[in-house]
């Protein structure tokens, strides 16, 4: 699986995000978790490299991300906190990071991304939507055929979020939240499922989506 985190994003997946963004000069980004820094080298296509900033709790990555010229700290979860001054960033993004930070501590986060967010800001944020997560997860496994890792779900997913809950927790926090799934099944092959994405959202695979501060 490292292969996977080291992976360069793709083509495709770097448009969507970066159509969530406006880059300017001196705009200012934190990775929420950023592994080994594969997302951060994308975000240098884009914004300076002193710009970006990583968050991360293994040491080999952070090593990984600041041999790479990034910014990195290790996060202590038992105090949540973000160790940026009010107003410091443009964007936070945060994919596939959120299920595994216990609840008590991720509702912390919501706020301190808030609070360190300009107030032209906007949150990117991403993760698996439970429980219809599992039903694609067995789907993948024959797919794939990779049977031991997703007929068993992570046990690090310790924050298992619907797309409903992770709505109503970022509505208490950001005025604009909008959220859409990743993937819905068949969604490439009949056109109306395509074309009632948002409607169709709480059975998509993932969560995917952006919170704007103001």
């Amino acid at each position: 699986m490292e292969k996977i985190w080291k992976a360069p994003i793709s083509e495709g997946t770097e448009r969507k995000i970066m159509g969530l963004i406006t880059t300017r000069e001196g705009s200012r980004l934190l990775d929420f978790g950023a592994g080994y820094g594969r997302y951060l080298k994308m975000f240098s296509n884009h914004f300076r490299s002193e710009n970006l900033y990583g968050a991360e709790i293994d040491e080999e990555a952070i090593k990984e991300i600041r041999k790479q010229g990034f910014n990195c700290y290790k996060p202590d979860y038992d105090k949540a906190e973000i160790p940026y001054e009010d107003n410091f960033f443009d964007y936070i993004f945060c994919s596939n990071v959120v299920e595994h930070i216990p609840r008590r501590y991720y509702l912390k986060y919501l706020e301190e991304f808030y609070r360190v967010l300009k107030h032209s800001g906007r949150l990117i944020i991403g993760t698996p939507n439970y429980p219809v997560k599992r039903l694609y997860d067995l789907k993948k496994a024959f797919d794939t055929k990779m049977f031991r890792y997703y007929f068993f779900d992570d046990p690090t997913h310790v924050n298992k979020l619907s797309i409903k809950q992770l709505e109503r927790d970022l509505r208490e926090v950001f005025p604009v939240v909008k959220l859409e799934p990743t993937y819905i099944f068949f969604e490439n092959n009949i056109g109306w499922i395509k074309r009632n994405r948002e409607k169709l959202r709480l059975i998509g695979d993932k969560i995917s989506g952006y919170c704007d501060k103001e």
